[in-house]
């Protein structure tokens, strides 16, 4: 059981060192010959955000004031290449000027690392600091468990920075009988999760919302590396894939016996399919949790194993007008375990956790703007979300965005409900260059 933070359902380190050296590296041996291949690009880009109601244990109204400078620099030889993307960027929210680096990696063929002839050329190599995604829901993530940012998703950032960066290392395999992809974190890489900083967030210890701005200590996130795994095929016109993730919850969904929260350890098991279905795409998802700290469902510090399923459809209605539907349930497991054993029984979610997801997209003005409507509506906890945005570019150097975040709903306890004093407007203004 979550005591801090409810499992959100809808998401730096380089060393090294120079030697001198009498002669200069081959970077032929590394597949790196170089190509005129390279260039910088970026944007500036103003961003502020504010509550369209007060929150008594948030002392500003604030919810988004970015200042923000991103630089990208990528660079291809003849069998790899290298991408970086850093932000540089004032925090008005926290006041705080910080400094993220969301892309540095290299990537090329396993044969410009080590010779392995033939089979080397089917094997692609990708490490350092990357975004990693798969999975086939639209905000709503079953098997995909690389880091997200929620506070920047409810902020009204742009959904690029939802996706989170970490320190990784992916291997893809491009075999006949499927792809296979495995993915190595050597440092367990958390969400950015609501922790009070920017928004407050419902305690049942408490009975109401609390804003601690806490960070887990370094004692209590894990040590050990973290494993994913997708193998998947395309068969005629439709891809499956089959998931596995062993590492911990992506937020500190757990508590020690001293209310430390934690990141309890987690195994995921899922797969997936998706493939044309009447005038559109049909994806189906489905992954088991094990909560392998609580294998019989009784110890109340930590979540419950469970099973989660996705539904979703998306098609083109008329011209220019995409609507997307899903459906989501989160079943948990052992839940009479869970109620005989609870600390705040009355807090407790549903046994099923049933959800729907409407997207409507509409592009106009010879596609210069972009009006979206996102919903989330959680029939079991009878709460929601629902996120207005549209982006305007009538040329290629600049586009101005803007939005709301409204969460509502019944009990405020329950997921969507316990963010109301977190609705938002937003606006952005980003120059490229």
């Amino acid at each position: 059981m979550n005591f801090i933070l409810p499992t959100l359902t809808l998401c730096l380190g380089l060393s090294g060192s120079v030697l001198a050296q009498e002669e200069p590296w081959d970077l032929g041996e590394w597949g790196m010959e170089e190509t005129p291949s390279h260039g910088f690009s970026g944007f500036m880009e103003l961003a502020l955000g504010a509550r369209l109601s007060s929150d008594p244990v948030i002392n500003t109204e604030k919810t988004l004031a970015d200042l923000r400078a991103q630089l990208q620099w990528d660079k291809d030889f003849d069998a790899s290449g290298i991408k970086f993307t850093a932000d540089f960027y004032y925090d008005g929210v926290l006041d705080q000027t910080k400094l993220q680096v969301r892309e540095l990696v290299w990537q090329g063929g396993l044969n410009a690392l080590v010779d392995l002839g033939d089979w080397g050329k089917k094997l692609d190599v990708k490490v350092g600091l990357q975004i990693l995604t798969w999975g086939t829901g639209d905000y709503v993530f079953l098997n995909d468990l690389f880091p997200k940012d929620f506070q920047s998703f409810f902020a009204g950032r742009d959904d690029d920075y939802l996706k989170a960066p970490s320190f990784s290392a992916k291997v893809s395999g491009f075999f006949d009988w499927a792809n296979v992809d495995l993915v190595i974190t050597p440092k367990f890489t958390p969400d950015n999760y609501i922790n009070g900083d920017y928004f407050s967030f419902f305690s049942p210890l408490a009975g109401a919302n609390i804003a601690p701005g806490f960070d887990v200590s370094s004692p209590n996130k894990p040590s050990s590396p973290t494993y994913a795994m997708r193998i998947y095929k395309t068969i005629g016109s439709t891809e499956y894939a089959a998931y596995a993730y062993t590492g911990a919850h992506k937020s500190p969904a757990s508590f020690t016996e001293f209310d430390e929260p934690y990141f309890s350890t987690l195994r995921v098991y899922g797969a997936s399919a998706i493939t044309p279905f009447a005038k559109g795409l049909l994806n189906i998802e489905i992954a088991y949790y094990d909560s392998t700290e609580d294998e019989q469902g009784n110890e109340p510090l930590v979540p419950n194993s469970q099973m989660r399923w996705l539904l979703g459809y998306e098609q083109e209605l008329v011209k220019n007008l995409t609507a997307s539907a899903q459906l989501y349930v989160e079943h948990t497991n052992d839940f009479d375990a869970l109620k005989a054993n609870s600390l705040a029984p009355e807090f407790d979610p549903n046994r099923s956790r049933v959800l729907f997801t409407q997207r409507f997209m509409y592009r106009v003005m010879q596609q210069t703007l972009t009006l979206n409507a996102f919903n989330f509506y959680s029939t079991s906890d009878e709460d929601g979300y629902l996120k207005l945005s549209a982006d305007y570019s009538p040329v290629d150097q600049w586009q101005l965005s803007g939005g709301f975040n409204l969460f509502y709903g019944k009990q405020r306890f329950s997921f969507f409900k316990q963010f109301e004093d977190a609705s938002n407007a937003f606006m952005r203004f980003k120059y490229y260059y």
